[in-house]
């Protein structure tokens, strides 16, 4: 017996919607100091996660992005317990290296922290090469790559085509279910229940 195109289409959307979800907790700081924000790409990063079942559970936060008498970075309204999205002009010099970066991610000072440099940040262009900024930093994170160093040469490159490999399927197919199960144990790992007693 045939299958109808409309019981398919209703089976598989039944099936997506099925799948456990994943709120994302995220402290969105909009540097004080920025000429720029993220309202044009930040809606577009809302909805490849809710196409891929996560939502991003936002609280915005003014802050700053200042330098320290060393030269090194000082970021104003982090916490710890969500993941710390930083929106402002320019990655800081020290950690761009005059490569004109869109994002970084990186634990600083113990904070999860995702940097967007707005004059270079974009949403989706080209799948598997220029994926929505936001997206790609914030999948850095739940996938684990954080708790890593960034490694050089191929095996770096080979880490950056990953994230936007399961962020163009995230984009094109709404398919999150690996990145839901590895933000889970991320989430198990930013926030560990209560030790023995």
């Amino acid at each position: 017996m045939p299958i109808a195109r409309r019981a398919l289409l209703a089976g598989l959307g039944t099936s997506v919607l099925a799948q456990p979800s994943l709120a994302i907790p995220v402290r969105r700081i909009t540097d004080s100091r920025a000429k720029v924000t993220a309202d044009t790409i930040w809606p577009e990063a809302e909805r490849c996660f809710a196409a891929g079942g996560m939502s991003l559970q936002v609280t915005d936060v003014a802050g700053e992005v200042g330098r320290a008498p060393s030269g090194r970075p000082v970021f104003k309204g982090l916490a710890h317990g969500a993941i710390n999205v930083v929106i402002t002009d320019f990655v800081p010099l020290e950690w761009d290296q005059a490569h004109g970066l869109s994002g970084l991610t990186t634990q600083y000072d113990g904070f999860h922290l995702c940097l967007i440099a707005m004059r270079h940040a974009h949403g989706n262009q080209t799948p598997f090469f220029s994926v929505n900024t936001v997206v790609h930093e914030i999948l850095h994170v739940l996938l684990g790559d954080i708790f890593q160093p960034r490694p050089k040469g191929a095996d770096g490159a080979s880490r950056e085509w990953r994230i936007d490999w399961f962020a163009t399927r995230l984009w094109l197919f709404g398919d999150g279910a690996e990145i839901r199960r590895q933000g889970s144990s991320y989430f198990a790992r930013l926030n560990p229940g209560p030790g023995p007693l």
